[in-house]
């Protein structure tokens, strides 16, 4: 019995089937593909960013502001046009029909420019649009393209990337939001815009800003995911006067307050009216882009630039601005 005393007892190690199966085939648990952490979503997440075909980020998330007429759109779209140049597209979320108006005029004939219109109408109430349907509209565009772009950076894909989201006329999605809250989220029993815009209502009922702001923030969020995917993504908006003094030459912008913290480029347009020794206009007006904010490259902030001039009985003429698509941002 001494003998079966003297033998030495092996350790025997339990092996998982999936370890049995990496072994079978001579690979490790990494090269079989199996997670060998307890977090396999992190670990897959974490994997992805250290890839070499890893998604670049885009760092373009660019409002550019100023009143009606001064080639805001314009602006987003020369740079969209200058920056790729194969098949890429720039999708529109065209509130105001800006993108419309812009594509006609200068890029009629491409299919790159694509516009969607965020708008649902309805035919039997005094107003024109169903405003809960349409911000489910404009969510719904929104994660399409989410969708898209993450399929177009997945190995197999054909067809034309996506690399620009344009939205123009912000303000008005900011009042789209307004409108929901009072209508639809507050339940003040308004049937429609028009009796929630009644001052006696507007009195009797206390608005809570944070329903606005949440459905606001919810296009913020959807554009951040599009930057994360590789996708340039570009606000267009206009401006209203500043009482506060938290704006630009007497004007703020025009939209929900905490969206100046999540953009990490603002444009201001202004147009300058040049005038003679007289005082009196000459028919020429230039227009000056001030980057108002820009968090990704400091040189740029408050740096002014031409983009546009108009002159009387004259051509205008289109410089653009070079930093939106030489990749200074």
């Amino acid at each position: 019995m001494s003998g079966f005393g003297a033998m030495k007892k092996e350790d025997k190690k339990v092996h998982s089937p999936e370890e049995h199966v990496a072994k079978d085939f001579g690979e490790t648990l990494e090269e079989a593909g199996i997670p060998t952490s307890k977090f396999p979503d992190f670990e897959t997440e974490f994997k992805a960013q250290t890839s070499a075909k890893r998604v670049k980020p885009s760092s373009v998330l660019c409002t550019i502001v100023g009143h009606d007429g001064t080639g805001k759109t314009g602006l987003a779209m020369d740079a969209h046009m200058t920056k790729y140049t194969d098949d890429e597209m720039m999708w529109v979320v065209d509130h105001d029909n800006g993108g419309l108006s812009c594509k006609q005029a200068h890029y009629d004939d491409t299919d790159r420019i694509r516009l969607w219109s965020p708008w649902v109408y309805q035919e039997e109430d005094r107003t024109a649009y169903d405003y809960p349907a349409t911000h489910q509209r404009i969510m719904g565009i929104m994660r399409f393209a989410i969708e898209y772009a993450t399929k177009q950076n997945q190995e197999g894909f054909e067809g034309a990337p996506l690399k620009s989201l344009l939205v123009t006329a912000i303000d008005q999605f900011d009042q789209l939001c307004m409108y929901n809250m009072k209508i639809y989220d507050l339940d003040m029993k308004a049937k429609d815009a028009i009796e929630a815009s009644q001052t006696k209502l507007n009195q009797e009922i206390g608005w809570n800003w944070g329903i606005r702001t949440t459905r606001f923030k919810q296009l913020t969020a959807l554009c951040q995911k599009l930057n994360l995917l590789g996708v340039d993504v570009y606000w267009e908006t206009h401006l209203k006067v500043d009482t506060e003094g938290v704006g630009y030459d007497g004007w703020k912008i025009a939209w929900e307050k905490n969206a100046t913290n999540d953009m990490f480029q603002i444009i201001w347009c202004t147009e300058n009216v040049v005038r003679g020794s007289d005082g009196k206009p000459t028919g020429e007006s230039k227009y000056i882009a001030n980057f108002f904010k820009s968090k990704t490259n400091p040189d740029l902030k408050n740096q002014k630039r031409l983009y546009f001039v108009t002159k009387e009985d004259e051509k205008a003429q289109w410089f653009g601005l070079p930093e939106l698509s030489d990749g200074q941002l």
